[in-house]
């Protein structure tokens, strides 16, 4: 097994054409992750010449799936809720065949775990969940009656956006937030301190109570290719990088194209850099290693597709740095097909960048307090670095932005909604729609 992630490499070029780009169509889409293949869907349904130009050499963007030795490695660890309405309209579900995670969360305290879920989902849970020394059982029920709320109905942003940190030590107390909610959703947001939106606090809860996120069986990147694979062949151009654009024209490496109009759908860094205008948030980082265990799956989590936190990682205030890991999951518990020959994948997840060689002894040493098993014998399969993981989502925060920029140039991403998989596709559209308007 190999421990740098750059070794690896599983794309499938076959349906991409990365010789010079055509010299006009109607629409250049920049960027062939989900934002820029949806948004090429959408303009080629209605009948639009479109073509897609990436700079690197697969589709995707940050939804990356290497494939080696019989492993599936997502690039980062990710996961799709089938409840996204924006992917139901798009994507053919049963195709992705979504195999879901446990509707809960175990949590690491003190050597034992404690298991909380969602009594619809896993009524055999809800002892567990109510005895967990987490915080007051009033406090669990005030939690679990918000979010049954947000299920029933998609409420209006707040007026005036506040810290998802506080809101949720004020609303629901510090013990509860310290030793679940802030570590679960440190996995989410990628953000430790929970400088996070409520707005999009209250967006992401919904979504988990709606629907059990799990992992298409052919891996994350099953996405994306399913979007590819609705546009027609060769409009998807790889290895050509935009070096500038002006309205009505795009200069890449490999060829100008003339067109009617542009959608920028890279990552927010590099659409500043194409067109000044747009704002940038911060990005967030992390890093996530893989390992195969020696034992066997029953030993994990009772054999459940749980995510794992540490209970204890903020309970006295501050950031226990000799605990790393936001999260960890065993992903053959729910899609068996990540690893062939029966074998057991953990994936677990820390914020910001770690790839010192000490940085995995460290990690190995948490998942022992987290698992309760020896590590010693487990193999490390790669770490994935990555710097541009998601766009922050720091309030106060917007979760509606304009698509035109003028000019004939609009722009899609994540950024400009609410970062995750279901943002991007909502943006996609968001821009499609502008411009499809503009152009009657």
């Amino acid at each position: 097994m190999t421990s740098s992630a750059q070794q690896l490499s599983s794309h499938d070029s076959s349906s991409h054409d990365s010789s010079s780009v055509p010299s006009s169509c109607d629409v250049v889409v920049i960027g062939a992750g989900l934002a820029g293949l949806a948004t090429a869907r959408h303009l080629a349904i209605s009948g639009l010449d479109v073509h897609v130009i990436e700079a690197s050499d697969d589709i995707g963007g940050r939804v990356r799936t290497d494939s080696v030795d019989g492993l599936l490695l997502d690039r980062g660890f990710q996961l799709y809720n089938p409840s996204y309405e924006e992917g139901a309209r798009i994507l053919d579900l049963n195709l992705l065949n979504v195999r879901s995670f446990t509707a809960g969360v175990e949590v690491r305290i003190n050597g034992r775990s404690h298991r909380l879920a969602d009594p619809r989902h896993e009524p055999t849970w809800a002892v567990d969940s109510l005895l967990a020394p987490v915080g007051s059982w009033t406090s669990k029920l005030k939690f679990s009656r918000y979010a049954a709320k947000l299920a029933l109905r998609n409420p209006p942003p707040d007026s005036v956006d506040q810290r998802t940190g506080a809101f949720l030590e004020r609303t629901f107390g510090k013990e509860l937030t310290s030793t679940v909610l802030r570590p679960f959703l440190a996995g989410v947001f990628l953000d430790e301190n929970l400088d996070t939106s409520k707005r999009f606090f209250d967006v992401v809860l919904r979504s988990f109570v709606k629907g059990r996120p799990g992992l298409p069986e052919g891996g994350m990147q099953q996405i994306p290719r399913q979007l590819a694979a609705q546009l027609p062949a060769g409009s998807i151009h790889t290895n050509t990088r935009v070096v500038s654009l002006k309205s009505g024209q795009v200069v890449t490496d490999n060829g100008i194209v003339t067109c009617r109009a542009i959608v920028v759908a890279t990552d927010a860094q590099v659409a500043h850099t194409l067109i000044p205008a747009v704002v940038a948030p911060e990005s967030r980082a992390v890093t996530t290693w893989y390992h195969l265990a020696d034992c066997d799956g029953s030993e994990l989590t009772q054999g459940k597709s749980t995510i794992v936190v540490d209970g204890q990682r903020f309970s006295h205030g501050s950031i226990d740095s000799s605990r790393p890991l936001i999260n960890t999951a065993v992903l053959t518990h729910a899609a068996p097909e990540y690893a062939s020959d029966n074998r057991v994948l953990v994936s677990s997840s820390a914020v910001g960048i770690h790839d010192s060689v000490y940085s995995e002894t460290l990690v190995r040493k948490h998942l022992e307090a987290l698992y309760g098993v020896s590590t010693a014998g487990w193999t490390h399969v790669t770490t994935y670095p990555i710097a541009d993981a998601l766009p922050a989502m720091s309030a106060p925060h917007a979760i509606t932005t304009p698509a035109h920029l003028g000019d004939g140039v609009y722009v899609a991403g994540d950024y400009r909604a609410v970062s995750s998989i279901n943002g991007a596709f909502t943006s996609a559209r968001r821009a499609a729609e502008a411009l499809l308007s503009d152009l009657r």
